[in-house]
């Protein structure tokens, strides 16, 4: 989740401003896409998305993007010879940067209550078999796959095949926890998936995941009771030979704050997580954008950051944004959307102090209508990145480039270009 940012907000916006211009600031990858795009990038800047395109059943999409230009050949990952798998099909696939040139894609199936991988060991270029894992346990078998990550002191990718393992959070009705192990065989029990008790009152919509700054997963979600509220859950030790076992983790999920929509990023300056609170603490519709950071001796968050109180009706109940952390310094960068009148766009903020202070730097995207799901973020070394996100007009990408102001003509009022500022 975490990926290169730009040192200084003033580098970045200067860094914006030179950069190379793509055909367009907005693109639609996939028209027929029938999920969100998370993704990825490596240390050159290039991007790896993966995506469900419609089907009977949907079909499992990958594609690796040049920095600084656009997918020209999508793949698809076939599915398993199951008759269940091909039947039924996967729920949203994740792309997974590893070592040793790898990308893993990681797809669980909730109908099938298994998990399908693909492994490229060339970059992106090429991927192997499909591999359903269909070991006992292995997914926690709620409807939505809302994140995977690697663990990064687990992972054997010198051996042959290579060895990870993946966190992955899921929701809907409950809230679940699966750990993966990619060398499972039919059969084995070294897998761990799990429903967390009592995860609170109403279902819940979604969830997410970070890493501590002790290599354990923490889990944030939020429930859909009135008003809604904002939970986690983390793992506090390591038990046994299986990290996941349900009692590595706190029994009793710890209340964060009423609102929607967490997201969260971890890296060298530790651990954040963004969300859409109640304006006064508790309305109909959320209103501000906060961050605040982990405290790992406490276990708890620290006092709420305000990035921008919007007019409630410029917010939504079920669609947010991201957060994300520069692996290598910890710069943090969050886009939000904001439905305004006259349309929703996407905005950025960047902070380089270990989110002390955050600077607005602009809107980088327009939205078509029917703005679905969240949005993914993944960013480079030299301050740009790729957006993903899911409207009407199909699955679209656009780089960290601010929309074009509108510009004066010689008879009278600014002229409004394609790419104006709403």
């Amino acid at each position: 989740m975490a990926c290169l940012l730009a040192p200084a907000v003033a580098a970045l916006s200067l860094a914006l401003a030179a950069a190379p211009a793509q055909a367009k600031n907005l693109y639609t990858l996939d028209p027929n896409a029938d999920s969100t795009g998370p993704i990825v990038v490596d240390s050159a800047g290039n991007g790896y998305v993966s995506w469900l395109r419609t089907g009977s059943p949907d079909q499992v999409m990958f594609c690796k993007i040049p920095v600084n230009g656009r997918c020209t050949a999508p793949a698809t990952l076939p599915l398993p010879s199951g008759v269940n798998i091909n039947q039924y099909g996967t729920s949203q696939p994740y792309p997974v940067l590893a070592g040793n040139n790898q990308v893993w894609v990681i797809a669980p199936s909730y109908v099938v209550g298994d998990i399908v991988y693909w492994l490229s060991t060339d970059g992106g270029t090429s991927f192997g078999a499909p591999v359903n894992v269909t070991a006992a346990n292995d997914y926690a078998d709620e409807t939505s796959v809302d994140d995977v990550l690697l663990e990064p002191d687990e992972p054997y990718l010198s051996d042959s095949p290579p060895v990870a393992y993946f966190d992955i959070a899921s929701s809907n009705p409950g809230v679940g926890y699966s750990w993966l192990p990619s060398n499972l065989v039919p059969g084995g029990s070294e897998a761990t998936a799990f429903q967390f008790a009592n995860p609170g009152s109403g279902g819940v919509g979604g969830a997410t995941l970070g890493e501590q700054p002790d290599g354990f997963p923490l889990e944030a979600y939020w429930n859909d009771s009135t008003p809604s509220q904002i939970f986690y859950f983390h793992q506090t030790q390591q038990n046994g030979s299986v990290a996941a076992l349900p009692d590595a983790w706190t029994s009793t999920p710890t209340l964060l704050a009423n609102g929607y929509l967490p997201q969260l990023a971890g890296g060298p300056k530790g651990l954040f997580i963004a969300y859409e609170a109640y304006h006064g603490g508790s309305s109909s519709t959320p209103s501000q954008l906060i961050v605040r950071s982990y405290d790992q001796t406490s276990g708890t968050f620290g006092a709420p950051k305000t990035l921008v109180t919007d007019p409630q009706t410029d917010t939504a109940l079920s669609d947010g944004g991201t957060i994300n952390e520069n692996a290598a310094t910890g710069h943090l960068a969050v886009v939000w959307p904001d439905f305004l009148p006259g349309g929703t766009v996407m905005r950025l903020w960047t902070s380089d102090d270990a989110g002390a202070k955050f600077t607005y730097v602009g809107k980088i995207a327009k939205v078509a209508s029917a703005y679905s799901g969240s949005t993914n973020l993944a960013l480079n070394a030299k301050g740009g990145g790729f957006v993903t996100f899911q409207d009407s007009a199909g699955l679209q990408v656009a780089n960290l480039t601010l929309l074009k102001k509108a510009k004066k003509n010689h008879h009278g009022p600014l002229a409004r270009s394609l790419l104006s500022v709403l």
